[in-house]
C-alpha cells in the first residue's frame, strides 16, 4: 500500500496521531437557593438562588408566617452572566413589587390563609421559598430573627408597669428606651419594636398605658407618670445605664412621647412616630370625646378638641376613612391649637421625627413641623431631626422587613376602618431608610 502524501504545510505527525479529544464539557450545577445565616428581621440580607439558566427569568415565591396568617409575595428576576439571582442585588421584573429592594419579598406580601402556628414577636418568622427555573423548581426553608442570640425577652406585670422587657445580650450596662403605641392601646407595634431594638444593643421596656387588663379602658386622662414609672423601672436595673432614657411612642403616642420629654427629668431622647406637636382630645369607643387625653401631677393637659369629621369612621360602608380631614381645618387658624402646643422646648435631649406627606389618619408632616417651629423659636439647645417621606403615611416608620399595609380594617378601640395613606412601596422605603437612623440616633442620644 503506498502511503498517503502529505501536505507540504500539514505538521509532522498529522496523519499518525490520532484527534487529541477537547476538555470534557462541565455538567452546569443543579440550581439551589442559598439563604443567609440566622439573618434578622431588619437586616436587608438578599437570597440567592445559584446554578440557574444565564440571562433567563426566574420566579420566586416567599411564604411567610406572621400574626396568625400566611403571606405570599412573588417576583420575577433575570439570572446573571454566571447564572445568579441575588435578591438583594437583583431587580425584580414583575410579582408584588419590582426594583431592586432586599426587603420586597417580605413588604410585598399579603395575607392569603390563616396559619396553624405563626409566631409573634420575639418568635422567629418561619420563611419557605419556591424557585421556578428552567429546570426543575427549587424550594427551600429558613426563619428570620426578631431577637439576636443572647437577647431575651420577659413579661413585666408589676405595679405601675405593664409590658415586655427586652433585653441585648451580654452584661451591659445598656442604654435604656421606653416604647408605647398609639390609639390601638396596648402594646401594639412596641412589642416588635422592643426585640427588634434590643438586637441593636438598647435594652427597650414596651408598655402599654390602656387597653389592657388592669388599664383604662380609653385613651382619656392618662397620667404621663406611666412613663416616668417605666423609666424609673429601667434605671433601678445594674444592667441599664445610669441617667436619662429615651422613649419611642407613635400616633397619639408620639404626643405622650412629647409630654414625657418635655416634663419628666428621667428623658434624654424623644423618637416620634407620625408624629404631632398639638396635644388633642380624648378617644373612647365612640370615636373622639372633648375631654384632656393627658394629664400630669393630677391635672389635665391642655388640648384641642378633634373635629366631627372623625366620628364618620364608624359608618360601615363608607370604606376607609382619611381622619386627616378632621384635623385640617383647625390647623388653618394657628389660634384654635396654639394654646395646645406641647413645650417641646422643655426637652432635655434631642428629638428625632419620622413622618409622611401622604398620611391619611391626620397630617402628621404640618403637625410636626409646628413642633419644630416650636423649638427654634424658643431657643431649644438640642438636635431636632426630622425625617419626613413623601409617599409614606402613618405607618411610614418602624421595624422593616415586615409585610405593610395602608389601612386597618378594625381599629382595636373604636372599631372604625381608618386609611393609614402612602403606597406600600413608599412605605416601605421610608421603613428601610429610618429605621437604622432611629436606632443610631438612640445609641448616639443615649451613649
Amino acid at each position: 500500500m503506498t502511503p498517503r502524501q502529505l501536505p507540504s504545510d500539514a505538521p509532522a505527525g498529522s496523519a499518525a496521531s490520532p484527534p487529541r479529544p477537547g476538555p470534557a464539557a462541565r455538567p452546569r450545577p443543579r440550581p439551589r437557593i442559598i439563604v443567609p445565616s440566622r439573618p434578622l428581621i431588619d437586616e436587608p440580607a438578599g437570597i440567592v438562588i445559584s446554578g440557574c439558566a444565564p440571562g433567563r427569568p426566574v420566579t420566586v415565591t416567599a411564604s411567610a408566617l406572621i400574626d396568625g396568617s400566611v403571606y405570599e409575595a412573588t417576583a420575577t428576576f433575570t439570572a446573571d452572566g454566571t447564572g445568579v439571582v441575588d435578591t438583594a442585588r437583583h431587580a425584580s421584573t414583575a410579582g408584588s413589587y419590582t426594583g431592586t429592594d432586599p426587603f420586597g419579598l417580605w413588604w410585598s406580601a399579603t395575607p392569603v390563609a390563616p396559619a396553624a402556628h405563626a409566631a409573634a414577636p420575639p418568635g422567629p418568622v418561619t420563611s419557605r421559598l419556591r424557585a421556578e427555573t428552567a429546570r426543575d423548581p427549587i424550594t427551600a426553608e429558613y426563619q428570620r430573627h426578631w431577637l439576636a442570640p443572647g437577647a431575651t425577652v420577659t413579661e413585666v406585670g408589676e405595679p405601675g408597669v405593664r409590658g415586655i422587657f427586652a433585653r441585648p445580650a451580654g452584661p451591659g450596662p445598656f442604654s435604656g428606651v421606653v416604647a408605647f403605641a398609639g390609639s390601638g392601646g396596648g402594646l401594639g407595634p412596641a412589642a416588635a419594636w422592643a426585640p427588634a431594638l434590643a438586637s441593636r444593643g438598647l435594652a427597650t421596656l414596651a408598655i402599654a398605658y390602656f387597653g389592657g387588663p388592669g388599664l383604662p379602658s380609653a385613651l382619656a386622662g392618662i397620667e404621663v407618670e406611666v412613663v416616668e414609672r417605666a423609666a424609673r423601672w429601667l434605671l433601678r436595673r445594674d444592667d441599664v445605664a445610669s441617667g436619662t432614657v429615651g422613649v419611642l411612642g407613635v400616633s397619639r403616642g408620639s404626643e405622650l412621647a412629647l409630654w414625657a420629654g418635655a416634663l419628666l427629668e428621667e428623658i434624654g431622647a424623644v423618637v416620634a412616630f407620625a408624629p404631632s406637636g398639638v396635644s388633642w382630645s380624648a378617644l373612647d369607643a365612640r370615636g373622639p370625646v372633648d375631654a384632656p387625653a393627658w394629664t400630669f401631677a393630677g391635672q389635665p393637659l391642655p388640648y384641642v378638641a378633634i373635629g366631627a369629621p372623625a366620628k364618620a369612621a364608624r359608618a360601615p360602608a363608607a370604606g376607609p376613612v382619611a381622619l386627616r380631614a378632621a384635623f385640617e381645618p383647625m390647623l388653618a387658624d394657628p389660634r384654635l391649637f396654639e394654646h395646645a402646643v406641647i413645650p417641646v422646648e422643655n426637652i432635655r435631649g434631642p428629638v428625632l421625627f419620622v413622618s409622611g406627606e401622604d398620611d391619611a389618619m391626620w397630617p402628621s408632616a404640618p403637625l410636626t413641623r409646628i413642633a419644630e417651629r416650636r423649638a427654634r423659636d424658643r431657643g431649644f439647645p438640642y438636635p431636632v431631626v426630622h425625617l419626613c417621606y413623601r409617599d409614606g403615611g402613618h405607618i411610614c416608620a418602624g421595624v422593616p422587613g415586615t409585610p405593610v399595609v395602608t389601612e386597618v380594617r378594625n381599629h382595636p378601640l373604636t372599631g372604625g376602618r381608618y386609611s393609614f395613606g402612602g403606597t406600600r412601596a413608599g412605605n416601605a422605603r421610608a421603613r428601610a431608610d429610618s429605621w437604622p437612623r432611629v436606632v443610631a440616633f438612640l445609641r448616639d442620644a443615649l451613649g
